[in-house]
């Protein structure tokens, strides 16, 4: 693969967002152990001080092939499909987010999405968010 599109880091999180979440519930719901939480107030970052808005419930994998097929990606997907009745009852939490992190030093970044990943995706109805840093460096 060329250096356009190399993608550094790319990663897959569940979010739940929402206020006084009880994060113990989401987690028996889900059966899912949050890579991190989040409480409302808590330091997100000291310059310039950020504070959390809300409470926060997250789960993150890695994600291992970009421009293929994602066997880890497809795995958690067609896991939260088999999961849409509990996903369904946390949405009485908080709102419920999937979201993609992209990381690279390139200035051009490629995440192919499938149709069978797009049909995980329509299948739990979930919004999907895209995040993407890219230091926009170009050694091509």
């Amino acid at each position: 693969m060329s250096d356009l599109g190399r993608i550094g880091e790319a990663r897959f999180a569940l979010l739940v967002t929402g206020e006084q979440l009880p994060m113990e519930q989401i987690s028996e719901l889900l059966a899912l152990q949050p890579t991190h939480t989040v409480r409302k107030g808590d330091l997100l970052n000291r310059l310039p001080e950020v504070l959390a808005q809300s409470d926060e419930w997250i789960y993150t994998v890695p994600l291992v092939d970009p421009i293929g097929v994602d066997s880890v990606l497809t795995g958690i997907l067609a896991s939260l499909r088999e999961r849409t009745d509990a996903l369904a009852r946390v949405k009485q939490f908080g709102a419920l987010t999937l979201r993609i992190h992209l990381q690279s030093d390139f200035a051009q970044m490629v995440y192919r999405f499938n149709p069978e990943t797009m049909k995980y995706l329509v299948d739990i109805g979930l919004p999907l968010e895209v995040s993407s840093l890219s230091w926009g460096e170009v050694d091509m």
